[in-house]
C-alpha cells in the first residue's frame, strides 16, 4: 500500500526540515500532511502515467491498441458483450503466452492466452497467484469465504477434507435428487401447456430447479421452490440482479473501496437484505444439519447421502459454520425409463454436447489472480502484484487449439480432436488444477439429467435472439429466456406419426 511508505518518508523529511530550522513546532502537523499528500499523489501520477508506458517490464508484450486514458479498456469491456473482447485479443495473438491490457487508472492486466500458460498459472505454479481482494469483496459477498478464497496450506487442507464427498462416486449417488427435480420441472411445464400457455421463461425455472437440486443434494432439505414461493430462492434472484446501471455502477465502486453496506439507495439496500437473508437461512440449515449428526439422527440413513452429511462426517467436524456456508452458496422415486449413470454415461452425443455448451458457453466470463511473488510463466516474467486474468473464452475460441472451426458450435468435434485440443488445459470453464471447480462432477451430472428429461418431453424453439447480462460474475440471460415449448407427443402428431 503507498500510503504507509508516504507516512514513514514524510516522517523523516519532517525531522530532517524540524532538525534544521525549516519548519516550526507550531506547523509540523499542516507540513507532513502536505508531504504524505504531496508524495501520495506523486506515486499515483507515476503509476498512472509514467510506469505502465514507458519502464514497465510487460509493456513489449501484445495487447490491444486504444482504451481511455485513466480507464484503459475498462469502458471498452463494459461496454462489450461477455468475452468479446478477450476472444477478439486472442485471435489477434493467437500463440503469445499472454495478452497485456490496461484496466482502471491503467492497472497492467495479463490475460492468459495459451495452454502452457495456463497450465502454469492453474496447475504448476498455481501458489505463486491468489484471488486479488477486489474479487473476494465482488464474489464472496454473493459466494461466502470458505474453499474459494482460503490460500496455500488452508486451502490445500480443505481441499483434501472435500475430496471424498465429492468423489465421482458420492457424485453418483446424488442422481435420485436430480431426477426427482427434473421430473417436477417437467410436471410444471406440462401444467403451463395445459393452461394453454406455450411461451415459457425457461431461465427463472431452471434456476429454480437447481436451487431445488442443491437443497436436497447437498444440504438434505426440500426447499420447494419450484412449488411454492421459496424465500430463498426469491432472495438469490434479488442478489444476482445487475441489469440497472445503479446497481452496476455499486457493484464496480465495492470492488475498490467497500462501500456497500453505507450505501442508502433501495437498489443497494435490497441487495444487502437480500445477502443477508440468505446467508441467515443457509446457516440455518448448516446448523441444524450438523446438529442432527451429532445427535445420531441421521447416522446410517440410506436417504441422508447429501453432501453436507458426507462433509461433516468426513470432517468430524474440522469445517465451521462459515466454510460450510461458501460451500454452499458456490454450488447451488424417479420412473424406471429415466436414464441410470452407466446409461447417461454411454450417450456419446449427450457427453459431446454437454463439452461444447461448456466450451462455447463458459458460466465464468473470467476469474482473475494475483501473483504474491515474482514468478516465470512460459518464458514471462510475471513481476508481484502483477494481475492474471484468465478468460475461458480465449482458450476455448483459439483456432490454434480447435482448428478452424473453433467459433462454431459443434458437438461432433469431440468424436475427432485435434491432438492440442486434447489437452485438459485446452479448456478452463471450469478452471483447472489444484484449484478446479469442486462441484463440477456434480454440475455436469445435474446438467445431463435434467437436459434428458427436458429434450425427451419438449421441444423448444427460440422466440426472438437472446442477449446475454454484460455486468455479473456469471453469463447469464438477459431479462430471462423465453421459448417456445410443445410436447413431443404434440410434435410428433405434426409430423404426422
Amino acid at each position: 500500500m503507498a500510503l504507509i511508505p508516504c507516512i514513514i518518508i514524510s516522517l523523516l523529511e519532517l525531522g530532517l526540515l524540524h532538525h534544521f530550522g525549516f519548519v516550526s513546532q507550531g506547523s509540523v502537523g499542516p507540513y507532513f500532511l502536505f508531504l504524505v499528500g504531496f508524495q501520495f499523489c506523486s506515486i499515483q501520477a507515476f503509476n498512472i502515467m509514467i510506469w505502465p508506458f514507458w519502464l514497465s517490464p510487460l509493456r513489449k508484450l501484445p495487447g490491444p491498441k486504444g482504451g481511455t486514458f485513466l480507464f484503459g479498456q475498462t469502458i471498452n469491456q463494459a461496454q462489450a458483450l461477455p468475452s468479446q473482447l478477450e476472444t477478439s485479443w486472442m485471435k489477434e495473438h493467437p500463440e503469445a503466452p499472454f495478452i497485456r491490457y490496461l484496466w482502471i487508472f491503467n492497472r497492467e492486466v495479463l490475460m492468459v492466452n495459451n495452454i502452457r500458460a495456463q497450465k502454469d498459472v492453474l496447475q504448476t505454479k498455481c501458489y505463486s497467484f491468489k484471488k486479488p481482494g477486489y474479487w473476494e469483496r465482488v464474489v464472496g459477498e454473493i459466494s461466502g469465504r470458505g474453499i474459494l478464497f482460503t490460500e496455500g496450506l488452508e486451502h490445500r487442507k480443505q481441499r483434501r477434507l472435500l475430496l471424498a464427498p465429492f468423489s465421482l462416486a458420492n457424485i453418483k449417488r446424488l442422481l435420485p435428487f436430480f431426477q426427482q427435480k427434473a421430473s417436477e420441472t417437467t410436471a410444471i411445464i406440462l401444467k403451463s401447456l395445459d393452461r394453454r400457455e406455450h411461451i415459457i421463461e425457461m431461465s427463472g425455472l431452471l434456476a429454480r430447479t437447481t436451487l431445488d437440486v442443491v437443497g436436497l443434494a447437498a444440504l438434505g432439505y426440500e426447499l420447494n421452490s419450484l412449488s411454492t414461493s421459496s424465500p430463498l430462492a426469491e432472495n438469490y434472484e434479488k442478489i444476482f440482479e445487475y441489469v440497472t446501471p445503479l446497481q452496476i455502477l455499486i457493484s464496480v465502486v465495492n470492488q475498490f473501496v467497500p462501500i456497500r453496506p453505507f450505501l442508502p439507495f433501495k437498489a443497494n439496500k435490497d441487495y444487502v437484505r437480500a445477502n443477508s437473508e440468505v446467508r441467515r437461512i443457509l446457516r440455518h440449515l448448516i446448523g441444524r444439519r450438523k446438529s442432527q449428526f451429532r445427535e445420531g439422527k441421521i447416522q446410517g440413513e440410506k436417504s441422508a447421502r447429501d453432501l453436507l452429511t458426507l462433509m461433516i462426517e468426513e470432517s468430524k467436524d474440522t469445517w465451521s459454520e462459515e466454510e460450510m456456508l461458501g460451500y454452499v452458496k458456490i454450488q447451488e422415486n424417479i420412473a424406471s425409463s429415466t436414464p441410470s449413470q452407466p446409461e447417461l454415461d454411454g450417450l456419446s452425443y449427450l457427453n459431446n454436447f454437454t463439452r461444447e455448451v461448456l466450451r462455447y458457453y463458459p458460466p465464468a466470463p473470467n476469474f482473475p489472480r494475483e501473483a504474491v511473488e515474482d514468478v516465470v510463466i512460459d518464458g514471462t516474467l510475471v513481476p508481484k502484484g502483477t494481475l492474471v486474468m484468465l478468460a475461458p473464452a480465449a482458450p476455448n475460441f483459439n483456432p490454434h487449439i480447435w482448428g478452424p472451426t473453433a467459433d462454431q458450435f459443434d458437438p461432433d468435434r469431440y468424436d475427432d480432436l485435434p491432438e492440442l485440443a486434447k489437452d485438459a488445459y485446452a479448456s478452463a470453464s471450469f478452471s483447472n488444477g489444484p484449484r478446479v471447480c469442486i462441484g463440477k462432477q456434480f454440475a455436469l451430472l445435474e446438467f445431463k439429467v435434467i437436459l434428458v428429461e427436458l429434450v425427451r418431453n419438449f421441444e423448444f424453439e427460440n422466440t426472438g435472439p437472446v442477449e446475454p447480462q454484460k455486468s455479473g460474475p456469471s453469463l447469464r440471460p438477459l431479462g430471462g429466456m423465453k421459448l417456445k415449448v410443445r410436447t413431443a407427443s404434440q410434435v410428433a402428431s405434426a409430423d404426422g406419426f
